[in-house]
């Protein structure tokens, strides 16, 4: 097989079906489907075999107990045959033209070692916007170093969802999925340490589409958990590549996720938080059009 696409699953019963029907009607076909159910028992895995005749080939792995995603995402990987590996996530929708599209890069660039595009977030009734700015705007990504560096203050820049990656890259570089952060910041570590060892390019075209409602139940919705990982994060890399990272880049990062979490936090919980952050880095230039753009919302929306 040219691509492998391959889908980690966890409770996925109630979206999976959308996941697979956008696969079923990819442009591109030469590609097998390897899915991993990590350690749960819902209807996943019957849906999955109602779909086998729709793939060339299809795969599925199972995990006798939770592993994570990190380790499923290995697992994965290590069952593929493709040239390529795309992948995928049970709860979005994938554009017909999603492989083809990252197919052609791969095999006209040899220098590019993985492709990723534009992600639509969707509220349940409507598009509520489009991510990342920088592929929005038609910009491409900055290579090795400077891409690092702007996904490390910036936070993550390459949609993880619709990403696909040489299969010689991974294992030429020793590459792989994390466990050591609780299933949230995998893909983000994955993408910071491959900017270091090869391109990655950004099509300027809608990949795949997010499903954001509010009543999700991904891990990705428990928004403690997911900053608590966020925070572990920055401080382990900036142990690690001490020579890329300076002092600098770290306090902005900070910054960066502690107005992350101000955007998050309920009314009566803003001012402790933001008393708590601010004296941190009062002369990030950032702060004063966040703090406009906040009282501008509370007075349009809630007073």
């Amino acid at each position: 097989m040219k691509v492998s696409v391959i889908l980690p699953i966890y409770n996925g019963e109630k979206t999976l079906k959308t996941t697979l029907e956008s696969l079923v009607e990819q442009t591109f076909q030469d590609f097998e489907l390897v899915a991993c159910i990590d350690g749960t028992n819902d209807g996943s895995e019957e849906i999955l075999k109602s779909y086998q005749d729709s793939f060339v080939k299809m795969l599925i792995l199972k995990n006798e107990r939770n592993l994570g995603l990190g380790p499923t995402m290995n697992r994965l990987v290590a069952n593929t045959k493709g040239e390529y590996i795309a992948v995928a996530e049970q709860d979005d929708y994938y554009y017909p033209n999603r492989l083809q599209l990252q197919v052609d890069i791969l095999d006209s660039k040899k220098d590019i070692g993985l492709v990723s595009g534009i992600a639509e977030f969707w509220d349940g009734e409507k598009v509520s916007s489009k991510f990342p700015g920088i592929l929005v705007a038609g910009t491409q990504y900055p290579e090795g170093k400077d891409l690092f560096l702007l996904n490390y203050r910036h936070q993550i820049k390459v949609v993880n969802s619709c990403m696909i990656f040489r299969k010689s890259v991974h294992i030429d570089n020793g590459l792989y999925f994390t466990k050591h952060y609780p299933s949230i910041s995998v893909d983000w570590t994955y993408i910071l340490r491959f900017s270091l060892v090869s391109k990655i390019y950004g099509l300027h075209e809608v990949l795949v589409r997010l499903d954001r409602r509010n009543d999700r139940t991904s891990i990705t919705s428990n928004k403690k958990l997911q900053f608590a990982a966020t925070r572990e994060l920055l401080r382990s890399f900036a142990y690690e590549y001490p020579e890329i990272i300076s002092k600098e880049d770290y306090k902005y990062a900070k910054t960066t996720q502690n107005l992350m979490e101000l955007g998050a936090a309920k009314l009566f919980a803003f001012p402790f938080k933001f008393f708590r952050y601010f004296p941190q880095s009062p002369k990030d230039p950032r702060w004063l059009p966040y703090l406009q753009n906040r009282i501008k919302y509370y007075l349009k929306n809630k007073f």
